[in-house]
């Protein structure tokens, strides 16, 4: 019994003892951990586009060309050459840099290898002045794009004419007089007599050998037969002196004959008395003129028709802007688009396409 009582009481002590320690333990064991909130997060999908920022552009300026006739916008002067014309372009060069010596401006030679070409640079305003011929020059200024202001004189006249021939037995009548050579009498009756008649033109693009005839008896409301095209002022004086080709023919006046030609005279000793004249026009086709583009400043284009005007009285001027333009120019006179007026009721009855002519 007392060894029973004795072994109970050391199991409680056993027992009090394990709880002491569990206690212990416990108290000594970390508090249980707090979860850690985790950042959510939205995903743009890659297939999105995002847009950027909206810009708002400076304003921009237009460059500003320098003055015009400073070195950095020079007056260009246009030329129709070709590469291989080097005297033509060398006198160009010498044109240029007198007006520059004598009016002060920067001036400089522009080169076209065509008509076509000046045409589109005189239309954009790219080239100032330049050398035109008679419907080079009326369809540019139809265009607002060309204003002559001075015009070359070429063998004697600075406009020319043409002339009426016929074979002295075809019994025209002469409204002529060679003594003053003028034409007399009234221009209707002298160009109705060839009604119903066969002309002896040119060739279909030449002005006095085509269009102006054909103009001049459009405004007499002359029908002619179809013509026959020479392609020579020589082979159109055989056509008349022998007959039967053609009842008349015309050519070129006032700056020469071409009975006068050394071939007629050599050969037909006799063609200036069995061809006449029956009527000749006055100076109704001008010479190769100077046009200025609309937009250069009157001012500034008379002081550079006055330093022309005063350059070509110089033999050496005149040579070189012969020489640039493969074209005798003994003279130079100031003139204005007036002087076109008499070419443009010529060939008005025509209504010809003055853009397909030139640039064919």
């Amino acid at each position: 019994m007392k060894y029973s009582h004795l072994q109970s009481s050391n199991k409680w002590r056993y027992l009090l003892v394990v709880f002491l320690i569990a206690g212990v333990l416990a108290s000594c064991a970390p508090p249980p951990s707090t979860p850690i909130p985790t950042a959510t997060s939205t995903l743009i999908p890659i297939t999105q586009t995002v847009a950027p920022p909206t810009l708002t552009p400076r304003p921009t300026s237009t460059p500003t060309l320098p003055t015009l006739g400073s070195e950095g916008n020079p007056i260009k002067i246009g030329f129709v050459l070709k590469p291989e014309d080097s005297a033509a372009i060398e006198a160009s060069e010498d044109i240029a840099f007198l007006l520059a010596q004598d009016t002060g401006y920067a001036v400089e030679n522009a080169i076209f290898p065509d008509f076509i070409s000046l045409e589109s640079a005189a239309i954009n305003r790219d080239v100032d002045l330049f050398w035109l011929s008679p419907f080079e020059y009326l369809y540019l200024n139809s265009l607002g794009a060309a204003e002559a202001f001075l015009m070359t004189n070429h063998l004697g006249v600075y406009a020319y004419g043409v002339q009426f021939l016929a074979n002295v037995n075809r019994g025209f009548t002469a409204y002529f007089d060679p003594s003053t050579q003028q034409a007399v009498g009234e221009f209707l009756p002298a160009l109705q007599q060839f009604s119903g008649t066969r002309p002896c033109f040119i060739s279909p693009n030449s002005l006095p050998g085509f269009y102006i005839p054909m103009g001049l008896l459009a405004n007499t409301s002359t029908p002619t037969l179809d013509p026959v095209f020479t392609y020579s002022y020589n082979a159109t004086i055989r056509a008349l002196y022998i007959q039967g080709i053609c009842d008349f023919g015309v050519s070129y006046a006032l700056i020469g004959d071409p009975l006068n030609a050394s071939d007629i005279v050599q050969n037909l000793p006799d063609a200036q008395s069995q061809i006449v004249t029956i009527w000749q026009s006055e100076g109704i086709i001008p010479n190769t003129n100077l046009s200025s583009s609309p937009s250069i400043p009157l001012p500034m284009r008379y002081r550079i028709e006055e330093s022309i005007l005063k350059l070509s009285a110089e033999p050496e001027t005149l040579t070189l802007i012969s020489t640039a333009l493969a074209y005798d120019v003994s003279a130079i006179k100031a003139v204005d688009d007036s002087f076109y007026n008499p070419l443009r009721s010529a060939i008005a009855p025509l209504e010809l396409d003055l853009e397909g002519i030139t640039l064919q």
